[in-house]
């Protein structure tokens, strides 16, 4: 409770709302929730709390303080530290990388610091797996040497590849390594002690352990790592490990000019580019800016692995943010952080479907008919049969080429395979959101989005391996 009203204080000496705070807390326990929340509103902390187990085996609960992998919400400390970078004169982000990369080809010497934040680089997203020992300079090299998938600035493709590269020039600028440009430059100042890699050295027991399909898969730091961090295919995009009070504390930071001017924070949440056809958000730097479900402004990203999941979720018109982290792959980490956000701003949202709650049967007829004509689209050989599906069914939006559409979906194929479907998860009056197995093994969610006039408007993929 202590740590709670000196988070608080830090913000304003807004009341707490303790009603509210205990309808999220007994939501999440009937959501049976597994890992960490803090909610916090017009600077007050509505509930920080942790549930279920952090280290099942060890009987280790998962509380407050459990230490926790943020995953790709790691973007944004990279695009705070170019930006820092950029505060001390050091670069611009305007800057081509041949200013800071030796040896950068012909094809992508017009790649900005730029077009890596915002994912327009046109670089392909990984040139190893995460747990590869690739080197800093071996990676680069990689994606140096890569074929592009577009042309720089053209199209918004998320690349982890793009921050790999920008971790690399934050450490060739600075002259230090990149943890230690974070801790020394914006965790520090921020009151951050339990963020990084390795210099926080965390005891084992305060971090939690991933369970994926029930079954034990470990803490990231217990797989192969380098001796200061992460290899090269996850550092600066990724792995980053925090607690929910260093991430409150960011937030705070964030709200003022401590640690980056009012001119790089408005360059850091403007909406740079669309992410995507048919997106009703934008990409900042290392942010995704859109609207939360009342209309207001949310800034927001997630991170996780198929193990892990985070999401750190700022609705900024209305002075509110949730924080959360799961280490349980059969739990929908986002739903339930948006679910508490809509919960914060008075709704009542109805508790999740447990993962093993019965799907239900898609008919023969209507929207059900669409999403089956869809997936026999997709499990189709070659496009012709998706370029049909579009054309008929799907609402036309500018934005996105079908040549790119046609490369998302290619790549879908060989990460999935053959998709079959399993069931509803979830229907609404817009929406229609199914389970289907791949072939390959990952299990995807989709969400279908329909028009007014029964036309596809959207779809969301899912994967969880």
């Amino acid at each position: 409770m202590l740590a709670s009203l000196v988070l608080a204080a830090t913000v304003s000496g807004a009341p707490a709302n303790p009603a509210l705070g205990d309808k999220l807390d007994r939501w999440l326990v009937g959501a049976n929730f597994k890992g960490s929340v803090l909610v916090a509103q017009g600077g007050a902390v509505l509930l920080r709390k942790g549930y279920g187990m952090a280290d099942r085996e060890n009987g280790v609960p998962y509380d407050a303080d459990t230490v926790f992998s943020i995953g790709s919400i790691t973007k944004q400390f990279t695009a705070a530290a170019i930006l820092k970078l950029e505060m001390q004169g050091k670069l611009h982000v305007e800057d081509a990388i041949g200013k800071y990369l030796p040896g950068v080809p012909e094809d992508k010497r017009t790649i900005t610091l730029h077009h890596l934040l915002t994912h327009t680089a046109g670089l392909e997203s990984d040139f190893a797996g995460d747990f590869e020992a690739v080197s800093r300079d071996e990676y680069v090299k990689r994606i140096l040497a890569s074929k592009l998938r577009s042309k720089p600035g053209d199209i918004f493709f998320y690349a982890n590849s793009g921050y790999s590269l920008l971790g690399a020039i934050v450490e060739l600028v600075s002259g230090v390594p990149y943890e230690k440009y974070l801790r020394d430059n914006l965790f520090l100042p921020a009151g951050m002690r339990d963020t990084g890699y390795k210099l926080p050295q965390w005891a084992p027991a305060r971090m939690s352990v991933g369970y994926r399909d029930g079954k034990r898969w470990g803490r990231i730091t217990d797989k192969p790592w380098a001796a200061d961090g992460p290899y090269w295919a996850l550092r600066a995009n990724g792995g980053i490990h925090s607690t929910l009070d260093d991430m409150f504390r960011w937030h705070v930071a964030l709200t003022g000019d401590t640690i980056l001017s009012a001119a790089e924070k408005a360059k850091m949440f403007r909406a740079q580019i669309s992410e995507g056809a048919g997106a009703e958000s934008s990409y900042g730097y290392g942010w995704s800016i859109g609207k939360s479900a009342w209309g207001s402004r949310l800034i927001e990203h997630n991170g996780g692995n198929g193990t892990f999941y985070a999401d750190f979720l700022r609705y900024v018109d209305d002075d509110l943010v949730v924080i959360l982290s799961t280490n349980d792959s059969e739990v929908r980490g986002g739903r339930i952080s948006h679910a508490l956000g809509r919960m914060a701003h008075g709704e009542d949202v109805p508790l999740p479907k447990p993962p093993g709650a019965a799907l239900q049967p898609l008919s023969s007829s209507g929207r059900d008919a669409l999403i089956r004509a869809w997936i026999d689209a997709y499990n189709a050989e070659g496009m012709d049969a998706m370029r049909a599906f579009r054309a008929a069914h799907q609402v036309q939006r500018p934005g996105v080429s079908d040549a790119e559409r046609e490369l998302r979906l290619a790549g879908m194929r060989e990460d999935v395979g053959h998709v079959e479907l399993q069931g509803i998860v979830e229907a609404t009056a817009n929406e229609v959101t199914v389970r289907a197995n791949g072939s390959k093994g990952p299990k995807a969610t989709l969400k279908f989005m329909f028009a007014a006039d029964g036309k596809v408007d959207g779809i969301g993929v899912e994967l969880n391996n």
